[in-house]
């Protein structure tokens, strides 16, 4: 089709409204949860063309990268994790579809999971070993999940068509966690998307390097993908299904007292998520912000509740924070000394030696004395960043000039979020004294130049009570109404 006809079709076709809904594994975990969301789509009616996102079902992803690993170690009871897999898949089939259409859809099956057979039987034998097999092997499962439920949904009046996010979503080679190609996805998306069908059911995470390799989009990927689909067809809004009622105060797991947001700014959730809310993929957000796309956060199994709405304009909310995150076990690296006084170049020379191990640093702060950087990282790495950075300064180290490096762990990084914070004096004071109150040391501290964030660090035995303490001042009083006070 000529460019200028495609784009005069596809202008056309965008003036009926496209969702995208993304269900996440808990809400595909098993037949009765897709019936669920059968039910789901029946009954909000959507007057919209949708688009229905899925994830592999709950547990199904750890299970291939068992059957990877096992493989990899010439262990043969990979071959019983495809058995389960394979009981599985075959069950919810079982229980979705009639038996005298049942057929078609296990033999789709049986060939997905034979595929998946000869792949692990190669790294078995033949030590096929790469990434890019790995990553194969991975994407297995929303493709099981999204051919169940797309034949489910034909036979609960939910005519649909089945397209594979392979062909759609383009990205780099680095196949585990790739980074996408958004210009050429985008227009993947808009020239070979079925802009007809009314409703369209698409596998997430996964995804199709440019050299034709599969590759993944990292685990909690789907929301990615569906956030992709979003930006690229300009829909109108994109809900994210899971099992709870949209994003939190805190980790109700942690805190007994949180409850669910309801609106977020898309800079405040995308700070909530980086520092462990797990509700969502932080790269989601990205896409969404560019086309001022809405996402609403819902519960499949309470669909009632109207969850979580994140947007570039929400409304103002009751508190100064919108919530408290943690990320656990973290490490601390410590590097100081009076050498580093004056010295140009020692924050890229310690960025750079962590970074050529590709390890992601999460945190950051400088004394403004300049005798010490203080970076944190996954604890996993911790010893392996400690070992790059002592070779990177250990003529330093030598001469005296700087102290040996320290490392400290465990420690949790304790983030208090909110646009409420921005130009509002006295909150880090606060906090001070909110966990000096209750004996908690706080080892590092920092805050970004936009003051929606104030980020610290504390021991991680010490992380669930700072983080009740704080979620308790900031967010409980006698009425939900009323701000804390700030000294």
């Amino acid at each position: 089709m000529p460019f200028l006809a495609s784009c005069f079709f596809f202008i056309v076709l965008n003036h009926i409204a496209m969702l995208v809904l993304k269900f996440g594994g808990t809400s595909v975990a098993n037949a009765q949860a897709i019936l669920q969301i059968a039910s789901i789509l029946k009954e909000k009616n959507y007057p919209d063309r949708v688009l229905v996102v899925v994830s592999a079902m709950s547990g199904v992803t750890d299970m291939l990268i068992s059957c990877y690993q096992k493989a990899t170690e010439h262990d043969d009871t990979y071959q019983d994790v495809l058995t389960q897999l394979e009981a599985k898949h075959m069950e919810a089939i079982e229980q979705l579809i009639p038996i005298n259409h049942q057929i078609e859809i296990k033999g789709k099956l049986k060939l997905m999971l034979r595929e998946l057979e000869d792949l692990s039987k190669g790294i078995y034998l033949l030590d096929e070993i790469s990434d890019s097999v790995k990553a194969r092997i991975m994407g297995y499962g929303e493709l099981l999940s999204s051919a169940i439920i797309s034949e489910s949904f034909q036979h609960k009046e939910l005519t649909n068509t089945l397209i594979d996010s392979w062909h759609f979503i383009e990205t780099d080679n680095n196949y585990l966690n790739a980074k996408v190609n958004l210009r050429s996805t985008y227009q993947k998306i808009q020239d070979s998307f079925p802009h007809t069908a009314s409703l369209v059911i698409a596998p997430g995470f996964v995804a199709r390097s440019h050299t034709g390799k599969a590759t993944v989009l990292g685990r909690g990927g789907s929301d990615y993908s569906a956030s992709l689909f979003a930006a690229a067809l300009h829909a109108t809004r994109l809900e994210i299904w899971s099992d709870v009622d949209g994003m939190y105060t805190t980790d109700p797991r942690k805190a007994k007292s949180a409850y669910s947001i309801e609106e977020l700014s898309y800079k405040e959730a995308m700070e909530l998520a980086y520092f462990g809310a797990k509700v969502l993929y932080p790269p989601t957000i990205a896409p969404l912000i560019a086309a001022k796309i809405p996402l609403v956060l819902k519960n499949t199994f309470n669909p009632s509740h109207k969850g979580t709405l994140i947007s570039d304009s929400p409304a103002p909310g009751k508190h100064l924070i919108k919530g408290v995150s943690c990320v656990d076990h973290i490490a601390l690296i410590t590097l100081s000394g009076s050498g580093m006084v004056g010295v140009p170049g020692m924050a890229v020379r310690m960025f750079k030696a962590v970074a050529s191990e590709n390890i992601n640093i999460y945190f950051i702060t400088q004394s403004s004395s300049e005798q010490s950087i203080t970076i944190g990282l996954s604890d996993l790495e911790g010893k392996r960043a400690l070992e790059a950075l002592s070779e990177e300064f250990a003529e330093e180290v030598a001469s005296a000039t700087l102290d040996p490096l320290n490392l400290e762990a465990p420690m949790s990084i304790v983030a208090l979020v909110g646009n409420g914070m921005i130009q509002q004096p006295g909150i880090a004071g606060t906090i001070f004294s909110i966990l000096g109150q209750h004996q908690i040391n706080i080892r590092a501290i920092a805050q970004g130049a936009t003051e929606r964030n104030i980020s610290l660090v504390v021991k991680s035995e010490d992380a669930a009570k700072a983080i009740n303490v704080l979620h308790d001042s900031f967010f409980l009083s006698s009425s939900k109404e009323q701000n804390l006070a700030l000294a």
